[in-house]
């Protein structure tokens, strides 16, 4: 599946970034426990239909939201998430290659800042940018 794909070169991108922070991300399906006082970030993808105009059926266009999360502790300035925004802004731009195996894609729409969403002990700040991409189809039986 090219979405997988798409997810892969997304992700690879966001935890060579994160590492540099250093800010760690929770993704789908992996441990993971954040601390009492702990800025982190949270990842998702939500693919889209796949399509193929393609006659033959030669290759599939993947397209989708991939959303991260700022989940900031209760009372820390907003700044803080705001300022990651900007930088995920800035490393997530529009036309930003994603490439994996096969898939290649692009970041079509910019990073839009959601609302914040306020709990008791955290607050959570969502930014989202779509992607598109194609990928050739394996053989039949592959």
């Amino acid at each position: 599946m090219s979405h997988a794909r798409a997810r892969q070169a997304i992700e690879t991108k966001l935890a060579a970034w994160a590492a540099a922070r250093p800010i760690r991300v929770a993704y789908p399906n992996q441990p993971f426990t954040p601390g009492s006082s702990e800025t982190y970030l949270r990842a998702f993808q939500l693919p889209a239909s796949t399509t193929c105009r393609y006659l033959g059926g030669e290759a599939y266009e993947y397209a989708g939201v991939y959303q991260v999360s700022i989940v900031c502790p209760s009372g820390q300035a907003l700044a803080t998430a705001e300022t990651l925004i900007d930088e995920l802004t800035r490393l997530f731009r529009v036309d930003t290659p994603l490439t994996r195996n096969g898939f290649e894609g692009l970041i079509t729409e910019p990073v839009d800042q959601g609302p914040t969403i306020t709990e008791s002990a955290t607050y959570t700040v969502p930014a989202s940018f779509t992607y598109q991409g194609v990928a050739d189809q394996p053989p039949a039986g592959a």
